[in-house]
């Protein structure tokens, strides 16, 4: 549960907490406190240590008031779940007569990929109500509060205790109470009924005309038919319900102006009523301009469960027009009969679709009616500590469905780039299709000539398999019937399906419906991760038709777009608050889209994560929960391309149990996105970026204050709250619980809920590497530190340039590896290097606490990359700074422009002569790379032991091993065939690159390396170049690369991140050696060997002369 604070009110804590309570003896048992004032704004900090787990607080006001009387004294008590020797509560106001000024910007700016931790919001007036310290620790307390003056609105108590010296919560919300009469908290529920307005032609929900009657501006007749809740909540509060066993059931409204109609929405149910299997179907209807010949729309059954169904019906053209009736009727009995059960309509809607907006943009203040349809279960008041009105859903009972729903906006764009099409101009190739021809017998479709499908027996379409590893977004234009032969019933409707293979069963994408697409109609569906495989196909088919040239459909322009418009051309913004301060597990909203007037919604973005899915990475998906929403937050989304239509609409609709689960939203902004997103640090509005404090430019892009350039990290301390280079640390303890990593403690992620660490906002600009040291569990199954082994339980690394709005992926770290502590070190691309960026390191999904765990440590973000060495001897300073030398000098040597060489003559040969690095921290994926070069095709002094060694000391030189030792076949106990890391002069008489994996002896936290020559003449000259010690590359760049900071540069006629060769290598090889000549060849390097004629070396071999290996 996160919990709010205060950032103005850290010094009232500590002054008012470090004070002793001298009231409690002036005053009896209670002590008293008066209202003081000051001025307090509304921050986030981390919350306490984390290693506390679930704390529960309640507040007890004595006769539960339901409002406070202004200077009335009361009794209250507050109780937790665990001690506490410390507590301060402070009430927040949020009257604006309480407020001494406000901020703009609303809640803060964080969203696609992330939830907030802190929130921007306004500046409060605040006061406190209790402060209490002791040495003996407690779980309650009682005292007496004095309520303020009149006009100061509504108060939230809210409460920070210590034990200890630690935090144990901090600004946890215990209960909210307004004052007597409160201006600001009344209640209200907006009248949605209207007719004839710029966005509605026709809605009721009921709710909005008094004394529960129908209004008569809308309704002209209603046979056996009452409003109210006489069937419970249908959508919200009351509906009209027909109950009357007896004779006719019908509802009719007055004459509508329906030229710019669109569709008639209405929800139909028998909410705690009976209801009947055999009770007459209830026919929908419309008559023009009073006469009584009605003309049926639909055909609907009868309730037969407890379920509420809203009904989308398609309006034709024939039921458009100046004075346009609609009626629902339940077919006649037969004599003798009685109807058996009661149903219900509620929240009954005619769209005008004439004034199509471009933007909706809505802070509630007041509220506009015509941006909403419906929202069910919610009152628009001053609520959860908004800034003004919000929407307040308040999980009490009778609220079937809690869900916000906005009008239709246009967000359609002229920059639509198809990644592949399909006109059908002339017979597509690879298509599976029966029944069609390609024609313009239902007229134009999208242009020129398209896919009717007419013919007897089967009718089917299917596109060729493709890869939709990279689309999002499928899109055709569909019509049935128009001026061709129409659809009679829902046994004509099409369906959508998509087929992947390998799998057999069909995924159904949508029912295109009969009466639905009368005129060409843009289809957009979205391609879900499920779908985004290397071979996946769409198909469309008709469930049953009545011959040839009847029920007839057709197709034009099928075409596959990204997840994702290049230009992020449209977002949506909004601030929601899940709880409203109070501890809701299981609460959650889903935000979702309809681009065909709300018959069919999908999730606005889904995940998308490595190893669980093979589509473009997404990490964010528009559901969200209590655990990480319980405060204020503002999201900002970029819009996919499958809501960017002309007809798209906007739900927020609340997941699972509703009773006791508050939520709210606010500060709603849909439209053409602000520049960069403001940032992430504004409101968007129609005008443009509306900028939060401290931050301004037409992006909101320049801050008033300087962010760290240089992090380094090695958490030593045990409280999370006192690691000020991180905005948010999430189910995680400071602990040896996964060893020592670097060392010391490790920040250990092994606990339930949400695992992350996000770093503050850094300036990066002048950085260049972000390095640190990662675990992911252990290979021991007794550990402690439990290896993740499902996929999607690695971990991610991303950076956001944008306070979180997107996150880019920078690394992977899967399950499968890391059981060992390794050190990391990530060269930051371009577009992290900048002002305002952040990381975040997150695990997606783990089983629960103390399974799947992962650590980090030693976190540093820098220019110069730590604990590596990388040189090529160009630059004097870092080889004095990396390297220490005897007998050695950086000169030019064998061809190579800056070496260190070790050259000169005998005198000195009693001494050996090396070179020797700093002492540095080696781990698990380290690797050691050089070039080496003896001699230089001069002759080594025979007989001698003049080779060079490399070795290794982890007690700063005290003693030395070699790092790679003798490992032959006819040895035991070997893991590996391994030769010493001992050169010899006739493998280096040229330039050579030796690359070393570090093998575990070698890593410790100060390890040296030296390579040295014993032995040596004047001819036993030997030189190193192109020095590299730090985290391997990939595949160690298959020997055919430099690996320079963890990344390859390829040798010439290679390529790639792993130097994969340009052109194909070949697959045989035969050399018989036979000729003298050419034979070289065929092989990179042959050392100590000839060709030799069957009378010398060891005679015949197979056939003639063989190549003999005789020489020192």
């Amino acid at each position: 549960m996160e919990r709010s604070s205060w950032a103005a009110r850290t010094f009232l804590l500590a002054l008012l907490l470090g004070a002793t309570l001298r009231a409690r003896a002036a005053v009896g048992y209670y002590p008293r406190f008066s209202p003081f004032f000051f001025l307090c704004t509304h921050h986030g900090e981390l919350e306490g240590d984390g290693e506390q787990g679930e704390v529960l607080i309640s507040l007890h006001i004595a006769g539960n008031p339901t409002y406070y009387v202004p200077g009335q004294e009361y009794h209250v008590t507050i109780s937790t779940s665990t001690f506490f020797d410390g507590l301060l509560v402070t009430g927040l106001y949020t009257s604006t007569s309480a407020q001494a000024s406000q901020s703009i910007g609303g809640s803060n700016a964080f969203g696609f990929g992330i939830m907030s931790d802190h929130q921007f919001g306004n500046q409060f007036m605040c006061s406190v109500v209790a402060s209490h310290v002791s040495h003996l620790p407690t779980t309650n307390l009682s005292f007496v509060w004095i309520a303020p003056p009149a006009g100061t609105g509504c108060v939230n108590f809210m409460a920070t205790a210590t034990h200890r010296g630690q935090i144990i919560f901090k600004d946890a919300l215990a209960q909210q109470l307004c004052e007597q009469g409160a201006p600001t908290e009344t209640t209200m529920h907006p009248h949605l009924a209207e007719i004839h307005s710029d966005s509605i032609i026709l809605r009721d929900d009921f709710d909005s005309y008094h004394q529960l009657e129908l209004n008569p501006n809308i309704w002209v007749e209603c046979s056996n038919c009452e409003t109210g809740e006489q069937c419970g909540a249908i959508m919200h509060g009351n509906a009209v319900t027909f109950c009357e066993p007896y004779g006719p059931r019908e509802l009719i409204t007055t004459g509508l102006n329906t030229t710019t109609a669109s569709v008639l929405q209405f929800s139909i149910g028998s909410g705690s009523c009976r209801f009947s299997y055999s009770d007459p179907n209830i026919i929908v209807s419309y008559a023009k301009n009073n006469t009584a010949d009605w003309i049926q729309l639909e055909k609907i059954r009868a309730p037969s469960n407890v379920s509420t169904i809203i009904h989308i019906l398609y309006l034709p053209e024939d039921a458009k027009g100046e004075n346009i009736q609609f009626q629902w009727k339940q077919e006649n009995l037969r004599v003798g009969e009685v109807y058996e059960a009661c149903w219900a309509l509620d929240n009954i809607l005619v769209i005008n679709s004439a004034h199509r907006q471009v933007i909706l943009e809505d802070s509630l203040d007041p509220v506009d009616t015509g941006n909403w349809l419906f929202f069910p279960g919610a009152t628009v008041k001053h609520s959860c500590q908004s800034d003004g009105n919000s929407i307040y859903f308040h999980g009490n009972e009778g609220s079937e469905f809690n869900f916000a729903t906005t009008r239709d906006v246009d967000l359609s764009t002229e920059d639509i780039q198809d990644q592949w099409s399909e006109e059908f101009e002339s017979q597509p190739t690879g298509w599976d299709i029966l029944g069609a021809v390609i024609g313009t017998e239902c007229g134009t479709i999208e242009s020129g000539l398209s896919m009717v499908f007419l013919k007897d027996g089967e009718r089917k379409l299917c596109t060729p398999y493709m890869d939709t590893t990279g689309y999002g977004n499928l899109r055709f234009y569909f019509v049935m019937g128009g001026i061709c032969d129409p659809g009679d019933s829902h046994e004509n409707d099409i369906i959508l399906y998509a087929k992947t293979e390998g799998r057999k069963e069909h995924i159904a994408l949508d029912t295109l419906s009969y009466s639905s697409y009368k005129v060409p109609s843009l289809v957009s569906v979205v391609i879900n991760p499920e779908l985004q495989t290397p071979a996946t196909k769409f198909c469309l088919k008709q469930k049953n038709h009545q011959g040839h040239n009847k029920n007839v459909w057709a197709v034009d322009f099928f075409h596959v777009l990204p997840v994702l418009p290049s230009t992020m051309s449209h977002m949506i913004q909004f601030s929601i608050n899940l709880g409203c301060g109070t501890h809701q597990p299981g609460n959650s909203v889903s935000l979702e889209f309809s681009t065909n007037h709300g018959r069919s919604w999908s999730l606005l973005h889904t995940e998308c994560l490595p190893e669980i899915c093979a589509g473009p990475h997404l990490p964010h998906s528009t559901i969200y929960s209590s655990e990480n929403y319980s405060g204020w937050n503002r999201i900002t989304i970029p819009l996919p391309n499958a809501a960017l239509t002309q007809d798209t609409r906007i739900r927020w609709r609340q997941i699972g149990p509703i009773l006791g689960n508050m939520w709210a939203i606010d500060n709603v902004y849909i439209g053409p996105s602000c520049l960069k997103f403001c940032s992430g640090r504004g409101q968007c509005t129609r005008h443009g970026c509306k900028c939060d404090p401290g931050f301004s430019g037409p992006a909101c892009e320049m801050a008033s204050q300087t962010f760290p350039m240089f992090i380094s990290e090695s958490f030593g301390s045990s409280r999370l709250s006192s690691y000020h280079n991180f905005y948010s640390i999430r189910g995680a303890e400071v602990s040896f619980g996964c060893g020592v990593l670097a060392s010391g403690k490790a920040l250990v992620f092994n606990k339930d809920g949400r695992r992350q660490l996000i770093t503050s906002f850094l300036d990066s600009s002048q950085s260049r590497f972000l390095q640190f040291t990662l675990r992911l569990g252990s290979k021991s199954v007794l550990s402690t530190c439990r290896a993740p082994d499902q996929p999607g339980e690695g971990v991610l690394l991303h950076y956001s340039y944008d306070n979180g709005i997107t996150w880019k992926l920078l690394e992977h770290y899967s399950y499968l590896n890391y059981h060992e502590p390794r050190i990391i070190s990530v060269e930051l691309p371009d577009d992290a290097r900048q002002f305002g960026i952040q990381f975040r390191w997150w695990q997606p999904y783990h089983s629960s606490q103390g399974e799947d765990v992962w650590a980090i440590d030693e976190i540093i973000m820098t220019s110069v990359l730590f604990n590596s060495i990388s040189l090529d001897f160009t630059n004097l300073v870092e080889v004095t700074q990396s390297l220490g030398f005897y007998l050695g000098n950086v000169q030019p040597y064998c061809g190579h422009d800056w070496t260190l060489c070790f050259t000169g003559d005998s005198k000195l040969a009693s001494s050996m002569r090396y070179v020797e690095t700093q002492s540095m921290q080696i781990g698990a994926s380290y690797m050691i790379q050089f070039s080496l070069v003896m001699g230089c095709g001069q002759k080594y002094t025979p007989h001698m032991d003049n080779q060079v060694k490399l070795e290794y000391s982890t007690n700063h030189g005290l003693t030395w091993h070699l790092v790679q030792e003798e490992c032959l076949p006819s040895m035991p106990s070997c893991q590996e065939f391994t030769s010493a890391s001992i050169y010899h002069a006739s493998e280096f008489t040229q330039w050579r690159r030796v690359i070393v994996l570090l093998p575990q002896k070698t890593w410790s936290g100060a390890t040296r390396f030296r390579w040295s020559q014993s032995y040596y003449t004047a001819q036993d000259e030997w030189a190193l170049d192109s020095i590299y010690i730090g985290q391997q590359c990939p595949n160690m760049c298959n020997g055919h690369g430099s690996c320079d900071h963890g990344m390859c540069r390829c040798d010439q006629r290679y390529q790639g991140t792993e130097c994969h060769p340009e052109a194909a290598l070949p697959s045989t090889i035969m050399s018989d050696f036979e000729n003298q000549n050419g034979w070289e060849s065929d092989w990179q390097e042959v050392i100590g060997g000839e060709i030799v004629k069957p009378e010398q070396g060891c005679g015949v071999i197979s056939s003639g002369s063989s190549l003999y290996f005789s020489k020192v």
